[in-house]
């Protein structure tokens, strides 16, 4: 194998590697603290919002998907205003940073418009298009309750994300038409180092590759040498 094939085949093994070790951590509580992206829907300053035309607050956009507006209202919020749709809507809310960039961990505050019962989050995590992760969490509370409830998700083992989907429908399965009433705010969002370190494995790894190719360029000259004599 020449010294080109040997880098093709090693890179081939590290996306490898780093694809079977991917995977999500839900949390039920705090796990962030501050982050320099968040986004508490406080500088809207009105009560009514236009939902479909999406929202960035600390580069954090939360868009609606679906047929109603949202309303910014008084139900369980922390400062003046939380996010739900206006009556209940026929969709979900995408959230996302506001550069299209990718994050490595996100948690919000979540709860249900719904009078009676306990609600439900439905949500699904995508990385460039494709679905990554997706289920449901019970206990969020009504709009009775006296707090809306933490959730979140980070990624492990170099997962990232782009785009989170969440809405609060009656049954455990995200439905994009589903009858959503869904309240949210305070969403804070981990954006990845930018000089990330590399895992033992992709060291190892490449300890491994350039090794081997010092080996064939000693080689490679040898080689020469013996022609030359």
């Amino acid at each position: 194998m020449n010294i080109k094939g040997l880098v093709l085949a090693l890179a081939a093994g590290l996306s490898i590697s780093t694809a079977a070790q991917a995977g999500v951590t839900v949390h039920n509580g705090d796990f962030l603290g501050a982050t320099g992206n968040s986004n508490g829907f406080e500088a809207i300053g009105g009560t009514f919002y236009n939902g479909a035309a999406g929202y960035t607050e600390g580069g954090v956009k939360v868009q609606y998907v679906g047929r109603e507006l949202t309303t910014l209202t008084t139900l369980n919020p922390v400062g003046k205003h939380s996010w739900t749709p206006l009556g209940g809507g026929s969709g979900y809310t995408k959230i996302s940073l506001a550069d299209g960039g990718d994050f490595s961990a996100i948690e919000f505050l979540a709860g249900g418009s719904n009078w009676f019962g306990n609600a439900k989050l439905q949500y699904q995590l995508f990385q460039d298009g494709a679905l990554v992760f997706s289920g449901f969490v019970n206990g969020l509370g009504n709009i009775a309750s006296s707090s809306l409830k933490t959730i979140g998700f980070s990624g492990t083992d170099g997962q990232l994300f782009d785009e989170l989907r969440v809405q609060s429908i009656s049954g455990n399965k995200f439905n994009k038409y589903g009858y959503d009433q869904l309240i949210l705010d305070n969403i804070t969002i981990s954006a990845p180092l930018s000089s990330a370190v590399p895992e033992p494995a992709t060291w190892a790894m490449m300890i491994i590759g350039f090794g081997a190719v010092g080996s064939m360029v000693r080689t490679s000259r040898r080689r020469q040498a013996y022609a030359f004599a």
